[in-house]
């Protein structure tokens, strides 16, 4: 059994994703103030088709869905126990689909959403490179790609030391991956905030 080893400040490097680790983290995170601030700092049309990339238990997924009612909001991630919460209280005939999946390998075909978000969680792909790929993939021509980290530390996403530590690593490597577009904002709400990061499929 793995142990958590911050509760007040979690480095995803670190923690261990149990199902105890996931439920804790789902408590404590899950409808943590940085998904209704992204999905209000970035355009929503009522035909959207929209992924989210690391869902979670599917917060930003549920406020989404609400902004674009005539599209469809799929949710993804690697952890059955949060897709199982997810799950739990959506409508039967909701414009919304949670399924276990990874950046890696999305279960969804070529150019088939024009919106992808990944709030808090790109930090957590186990291979960045390829998760970039598969986004470029399955996003249409000119479809955009949104990053949001929580504002931590100045320019650290607060994830801990590594190749995507900081929002210039990011940009970096959405340059090499060939995404277009590229824009860095702040934005906060009360005392929280997020730093978004928005780019264009070429």
């Amino acid at each position: 059994m793995g142990s958590i080893p911050n509760k007040t400040k979690i480095n995803s490097s670190e923690l261990i994703w149990n199902d105890e680790n996931a439920l804790w983290y789902a408590d404590q995170y899950g409808n943590h103030i940085s998904n209704e601030l992204t999905i209000n700092s970035i355009t929503i049309d009522p035909n959207d088709i929209l992924l989210d990339i690391g869902c979670g238990i599917g917060a930003a997924v549920k406020i989404a869905a609400k902004r674009c009612n005539n599209g469809k909001v799929y949710g993804i991630d690697p952890i059955e126990t949060m897709i199982k919460i997810a799950k739990k209280n959506q409508l039967t005939n909701s414009n919304i689909e949670f399924s276990i999946g990874t950046a890696e390998n999305i279960p969804l075909e070529n150019e088939s959403v024009n919106k992808i978000i990944s709030i808090n969680s790109i930090h957590h792909w186990r291979d960045y490179k390829k998760g970039l790929s598969e986004v470029k993939r399955v996003l249409i021509s000119d479809g955009l790609f949104f990053i949001s980290s929580d504002i931590v530390n100045n320019n650290d996403c607060g994830h801990g030391p590594g190749p995507l530590q900081t929002n210039k690593d990011i940009v970096k490597e959405l340059e090499i991956a060939g995404f277009k577009d590229i824009t860095l904002r702040n934005y906060s709400l009360d005392d929280e905030g997020i730093h978004l990061v928005r780019c264009k499929k070429e």
